[in-house]
């Protein structure tokens, strides 16, 4: 039996989609909790270490996400040709090499260094893409849900920064930055092994449908195999780009410019919330549990957000998440010492964050399809990087110049319901014609 017809154990029958999804899942709570939302718990040490301000400290998170855009399209490609096995493998072992190196950094330069190029890079090719890519090449009909399940692990990831709190209260961030690494070996390399490409590459169709529930499409006719007949979108609305065709689309870049507006507040939010709490009188251990209850709380949004992005169309679902995030950014403007508006923040907010991050990949599914989503994806993501690179520096240097974040956050909540509006003018292009698959598209993938 060839290796592409050797099929994954499905243990009681289930799809063994479900378990790519698991492992999704899981693989994100350990970019979040050590990544996106834990290495805030780290800005305040890092800015007493190295007696340096906040915007410049912001400068390695945003070029980090500059960074991250530009391997986007890389990523994306290595992902769609080898596998999410073999890339979040990479990623894993690189990101713990990274943190190990990182509690021996001595400047801001050094910090620089590491941070940028070894700890964003196998966070941005081997960790984010991979996990995001595998759960949508395995469903279509459910991808919403799919996807929303898989991120929960960002919300998820929650549980790890009260821990990280308490242990850089206790033992340093030095040593925090050690466990860190060496807890990223160990949780996420296991997890890897679980991770396949496609399921036509098994014998299998998406959303764990047999070939006879298929319907016959153009592009599947005259096909006697699942692999051939699957190739074809498993929803008739569904698009099917390559890159190429996707760039020749203008929603694909308005699409890019919704979403970078969205990334200016929330991944300036994510990075800067533990200092504004910790300037309104609370402790750090105080304000690393209120970001986790905020990323936590983020996981309604993902899981409901995701079922309702399979039961109506996804952009009505995502300008609804961004106007979400917009008013907590402008609830945030205004939270004091006391805790009636934060608790306000924390519910809209998070659920409109965590249903964004959701409904962002259902639609570019829904309208680009599953031949190069990968690539698609990761091409996007290095067009709405400025989101990304320009909010945490606006952020910082907004505090540095009037010792307060509330003209950043004004700002923010401005941006995402901006995002929000656009999104309702964006419909999703018609269906492309079949094509031969390219080498984006192609797959080289795991046994």
């Amino acid at each position: 039996m060839s290796r592409q017809q050797q099929e994954p154990a499905r243990p009681s029958g289930i799809f063994y989609g479900w378990w790519i999804v698991l492992a999704s899942m899981c693989v994100l709570v350990i970019g979040s909790g050590f990544y996106w939302q834990g290495f805030g718990v780290f800005f305040l040490s890092l800015q007493e270490e190295f007696s340096t301000n906040r915007a410049a400290l912001s400068g390695a998170i945003a070029l980090s996400q500059l960074e991250g855009g530009m391997l986007g399209p890389l990523g994306g490609y290595l992902v769609d040709r080898y596998g999410p096995r073999r890339m979040i493998t990479i990623g894993a072992i690189t990101m713990g090499i990274g943190f190990l190196l990182m509690s021996q950094v001595t400047s801001l330069l050094m910090f620089y260094v590491v941070f940028l190029g070894v700890i964003s890079v196998g966070m941005s090719v081997g960790i984010r893409v991979p996990a995001l890519v595998a759960p949508a090449n395995w469903f279509v009909k459910k991808r919403g849900l799919a996807i929303g399940i898989s991120l929960t692990g960002s919300g998820l990831g929650g549980l790890f920064i009260p821990i990280l709190g308490l242990l850089i209260v206790n033992h340093g961030w030095r040593m925090t930055a050690v466990a860190a690494g060496i807890a990223i070996w160990v949780l996420a390399i296991p997890l890897a092994l679980i991770m396949r490409t496609r399921p036509e590459d098994y014998g299998m169709l998406p959303d764990g449908e047999r070939p006879s529930e298929r319907q016959p499409t153009p592009a599947a006719s005259g096909s006697a195999d699942a692999s051939s007949a699957a190739r074809a979108p498993a929803d008739p609305m569904e698009g099917d780009y390559t890159l190429r065709s996707a760039l020749r689309l203008p929603v694909f870049w308005f699409l890019a410019i919704a979403f970078g507006l969205r990334q200016f507040a929330v991944g300036a939010i994510s990075l800067h919330v533990v200092p504004f709490m910790v300037d309104t009188g609370r402790s750090l251990e105080v304000a690393s549990t209120i970001l986790a209850a905020t990323t936590l709380t983020s996981v309604v949004g993902r899981l409901g957000f995701g079922w309702l992005a399979d039961r109506f169309p996804p952009r009505y679902i995502m300008a609804v998440s961004m106007l979400m995030v917009g008013i907590g950014a402008l609830i945030l403007s205004n939270v004091t010492e006391g805790w009636t508006l934060l608790v306000l923040y924390i519910t809209v907010y998070a659920i409109g964050w965590g249903g964004g991050a959701v409904t962002m990949n259902a639609t570019r599914g829904a309208y680009f399809g599953r031949r190069a989503f990968g690539t698609i994806s990761g091409t996007m993501d290095f067009v709405q990087m400025f989101g990304l690179v320009l909010g945490p520096i606006f952020a910082g240097f907004v505090f540095d110049l009037t010792g307060s974040y509330t003209i950043a956050f004004t700002s923010f909540a401005v941006s995402a319901a901006s995002s929000g509006v656009l999104m309702l003018f964006l419909r999703p292009p018609r269906r492309a014609p079949p094509t031969r698959q390219d080498a984006t598209g192609a797959a080289h993938h795991e046994g």
